[in-house]
């Protein structure tokens, strides 16, 4: 019995192994299928993204693509497929080594080369388009995820950490209206005395920056710059999570997207909205 399960394993892993140059090992053939038929759908692309990552305990693959550039801050490697350059990474732990082998050899990192890398300059990133999103079922099963497939058991409704009222209902709503971001994270500055506090999401979290984080009703927020911070009793620090409790997650110094909120510390029970348009936006 052992000896046909060894079988059914090796069949299922030749299957999807195809050799006309392109030869990569893909554990589910579903998989390869899913890719064939994205990339006739976008054939006008040179770059495609296939991104896994795990959310609320749920396993998720991301497809995109992008005209001629990428970010290398996003690569945990890249492989040729019908002429294409397909570049996959983790968010997180996730199912990808489950469902992905590229043998060393296939690895196409050199392909790379003649494309834009965003990480290596100062031109606002061309982020990738199209996404469609697969949840995944089991190793051999995946379906188009829904918004129902995001959603956590509940809304982030505690008050844990944040000391503000305020502040913690705007983070409360920031994550709920923004479908529960991978990473929800408050950012604070100070500038001429002021306090100035930023929210914003991402996939991984600037080390340099760091200053802790605190689940929130199961949601990641991250805390930077709390140094920064004069007014304190805004946010109970000693309450924060170290470094070491986020270490699923990528790390590198970020440059904060224009996408974020940012609002004027006043007191712990007034804090103001400011518009992008406010000269002070890009002070803070």
């Amino acid at each position: 019995m052992k000896k046909i399960f060894i079988l059914l394993v090796i069949s299922t892993i030749l299957i999807a192994c195809y050799n006309n140059n392109n030869c990569f090992i893909v554990i589910s053939p579903e998989l390869d299928s899913i890719l064939d038929e994205y990339i006739d759908k976008n054939p006008d692309n040179k770059i495609y993204y296939l991104t896994f990552e795990n959310r609320c305990n749920k396993q998720f693959f991301t497809l995109q693509c992008s005209s001629d550039c990428y970010d290398s801050n996003f690569v945990d490697g890249c492989f040729m497929k019908k002429g294409k350059i397909i570049v996959f990474w983790s968010v997180n732990k996730s199912w990808k080594d489950s469902l992905l082998h590229i043998p060393q050899e296939e690895l196409c990192f050199d392909s790379l080369a003649k494309y834009t890398d965003f990480a290596k300059t100062e031109m606002d990133y061309d982020a990738p388009y199209n996404a469609l999103t697969y949840r995944i079922i089991s190793v051999n099963e995946y379906r188009k995820a829904t918004d129902s497939d995001w959603s956590y058991p509940e809304s982030a409704r505690d008050s844990n950490v944040i000391c503000s009222s305020v502040l913690n209902d705007i983070l409360n709503n920031y994550i709920n209206t923004n479908n529960s971001p991978i990473i929800t994270y408050l950012r604070f500055s100070n500038l001429n005395g002021t306090d100035f506090v930023s929210i914003g999401q991402d996939y991984v979290y600037d080390p340099e920056a760091f200053s802790g984080m605190f689940y929130r009703n199961e949601r990641i927020v991250v805390v930077y710059s709390i140094d920064k911070l004069r007014n304190l009793d805004i946010i109970d620090k000693l309450s924060l999570l170290p470094i070491h409790t986020i270490c699923d997650y990528k790390s590198h110094k970020r440059k904060y997207p224009i996408g974020e909120k940012k609002y004027c510390i006043v007191s712990k029970n007034t804090i103001e909205p400011i518009s992008s348009d406010n000269k002070l936006w890009m002070d803070i």
